[in-house]
């Protein structure tokens, strides 16, 4: 029986030539997602141009899906503007936060939990049922998230989920 180093070199001396495969598996992958990134910033840029904010086409993509929305103009103690849409359709209601951001995992777990603390609040005071709500988050690319923000927008105990618009 060889030495286990032998061992490691022969198995290996197998699979070299698959290295070089994966590496430009990966650069291909990398220049596809840059490429596809760059065209959504693209064409983003032009809808706001062409005056179509974020806000704009979340209205009408719920629209289209039979939802009747009303803006929301409440604001916080910052004077900063929570929750941007709400949507009701039969006995759902929903509550979007529309964040034009375009700078990499610039949301962060903080902005998700402000957001949820102040959807849940609206419910509260206007006498909704949490069961029949949900609390999205609308934005233009999913690169603008942070992992951790990710990560409670994928946890259902939060009810809140992103909207690529």
């Amino acid at each position: 029986m060889g030495n286990f180093g032998d061992i490691i070199f022969s198995s290996l001396s197998q699979i070299w030539h698959l290295i070089p495969i994966i590496i430009l598996i990966l650069l291909f992958k990398k220049f596809i997602n840059m490429k596809d990134s760059k065209n959504r910033r693209n064409k983003n840029e032009e809808n706001e141009k062409n005056g179509l904010t974020l806000e704009l086409r979340t209205v009408k993509k719920y629209e289209d899906l039979g939802y009747k929305v009303i803006s929301n103009k409440s604001e916080n103690t910052n004077n900063e503007q929570i929750i941007d849409l709400l949507c009701y359709k039969d006995d759902k209601t929903l509550l979007v936060k529309c964040e034009n951001s375009s700078e990499s995992k610039s949301i962060k777990e903080e902005d998700i939990m402000e957001f949820y603390r102040s959807a849940i609040k609206y419910l509260k005071s206007n006498d909704i049922e949490e069961r029949n709500a949900d609390f999205r988050y609308a934005v233009s690319y999913k690169d603008v998230f942070h992992k951790s923000a990710i990560n409670i927008l994928m946890d259902d105990d939060y009810n809140c989920k992103y909207v690529l618009i």
